[in-house]
């Protein structure tokens, strides 16, 4: 019976010494790196381990390590972009992850992504308006709708688009100058353009339009490049 009573608390000992250890083993370090447009990195970025309370915020560089659970998932969320998850069963430890949010348009989350600390207003400008590193504008109808929908400080009324902080206030309401593969286009001809031929949307204001366009850029410039140019 003792005997009996030994082997069973032995067998007990080793059962929870097993499922211990596999528990330990199903976890693992993760590191990673959180970018936006490709490339600007992000700080302050919330990264959460579901299923534990485990939170890290990455540096200034986007760089973020934490322990999880290897079959769990990441929740990576910055204010003014959209969330992410991440499922985690196909990296492994030598691996990084790497996460590139999508920024949510529109001057509110301007403020806030730049208020948060997540992106400086420079990069975020830069960014916005130069929209290279996200070139895909097949879901758009028009061309208007692409360039009110993705920049900042933009509004399109009687058939002309503003581009607010362009100009000054003696010198009013001054409409944007259009310009399409280094041509500059009416607005007419400008609204014509199919989006799936857009390449790139870039606009300039202040000395950068002055330095290039004169005083025809007073307003600012849309500059519009074609997958024609190609």
């Amino acid at each position: 019976m003792v005997k009996s009573k030994s082997n069973l608390l032995f067998f007990i000992v080793c059962f929870w010494g097993s499922f211990s250890l596999s528990a330990i083993a199903q976890e693992h370090a993760i590191k990673g790196r959180v970018t936006a447009f490709s490339s600007i990195p992000l700080s302050k970025v919330s990264v959460v381990c579901k299923g534990s309370d485990t939170e890290v915020l990455t540096d200034e560089k986007g760089v973020f390590s934490l322990v999880c659970d290897e079959k769990g998932k990441l929740k990576i969320s910055a204010n003014g972009f959209y969330s992410e998850n991440i499922k985690l069963r196909n990296f492994a430890d030598s691996d990084s992850v790497i996460v590139n949010l999508r920024y949510r348009n529109g001057e509110k989350n301007f403020e806030i992504a730049t208020g948060y600390g997540h992106i400086s207003e420079e990069q975020l400008t830069y960014a916005i308006q130069h929209l290279e590193a996200d070139s895909d504008y097949s879901n758009y109808q028009t061309i208007l709708e692409a360039i009110e929908g993705r920049i900042s400080g933009v509004s399109i009324r009687n058939n002309a688009i503003n581009i607010r902080g362009a100009t000054t206030i003696n010198s009013g309401d001054v409409p944007a100058l259009l310009v399409v593969d280094g041509t500059i286009v009416e607005f007419p001809v400008f609204v014509n353009i199919p989006p799936t031929q857009v390449k790139s949307i870039s606009v300039l204001k202040g000395a950068a339009a002055s330095a290039r366009y004169g005083s025809r850029g007073m307003g600012g410039v849309i500059v519009v490049k074609t997958k024609s140019t190609d």
